[in-house]
């Protein structure tokens, strides 16, 4: 039998093999509801296009109205999982909100935040690849509800499994991906 060499492995500095499968649950925790302290807190909905929009620029106007204590304080950094179904998002889409340091949001998505030192930009990008739909369309209990929303609970959504690697990993990946965006 002819010895047969192997190719080497590409590697970039920074980066390891050292990826973990884990449930998103494992790095981010749910974040829901609010201190009653919302009073000129920006509204925000998310668009699968234009991600984190001002409810009264995407409606042209606050659809919010008096509910605000059923609306999700999302500070800086923490992310919103939109289960909408859309042509450019079949199964939803997440995004950081990273317009403001505390919004409001939808009680309807599933709003989050990142344990300990993880990259909420990595969660986003991960989910943006659409590598998690054929996950998601499994958690999908029924087809899209008359508002649009797909029927995917928190509980199962955050036991989704992705890859991850390690935080300084994941903020050189957010990194260039950021940088190839703008």
């Amino acid at each position: 039998m002819k010895d047969e060499k192997k190719a080497p492995k590409l590697r970039f500095k920074g980066f390891t093999d050292d990826w973990e499968q884990c449930k998103l649950g494992d790095v981010c925790e749910e974040v829901s509801g609010n201190n009653g302290n919302v009073k000129g807190l920006p509204i925000l909905t998310i668009s699968a296009a234009n991600g984190w929009m001002n409810q009264k620029d995407r409606f042209s106007q606050v659809i919010a109205g008096n509910e605000l204590k059923k609306y999700t304080l999302l500070e800086k950094g923490h992310l919103a999982y939109n289960h909408g179904n859309s042509k450019l998002a079949k199964y939803g889409t997440v995004f950081v909100q990273n317009l403001y340091d505390q919004a409001l949001v939808p009680r309807v998505y599933h709003s989050f935040k990142m344990k300990t030192e993880n990259n909420p930009y990595y969660v986003e990008y991960y989910f943006a690849t659409k590598k998690l739909d054929r996950e998601l369309a499994r958690l999908v209990t029924s087809g899209a509800r008359m508002d649009g929303l797909l029927n995917i609970n928190k509980k199962d959504f955050f036991k989704i499994k992705f890859e991850v690697p390690t935080p300084v990993e994941q903020s050189l990946i957010s990194t260039i991906l950021q940088k190839l965006d703008q």
